[in-house]
């Protein structure tokens, strides 16, 4: 979905800006297009490097060495 998305996009699009639906408590903000899509692939990295940090102990026969 984001290839599809970025793909399309222009430096105008990457600068247009957005207006960002704030959560209670939190500011309303404009953010660019670019900042978002960074937000994104800075929780999806963050997300695989969790999912695989364990992966060579677990492989490896070590799980249960805490």
């Amino acid at each position: 979905m984001i290839r599809r998305i970025v793909t399309d996009l222009t430096d105008d699009g990457l600068d247009r800006l957005c207006r960002r639906s704030p959560a209670p408590g939190y500011p309303e903000e404009e953010r660019s297009v670019a900042d978002c899509i960074g937000v994104v692939m800075d929780e999806e990295i963050e997300h695989y490097r969790f999912a695989v940090r364990d992966l060579d102990v677990l492989e490896a026969g070590g799980a249960d060495q805490g």
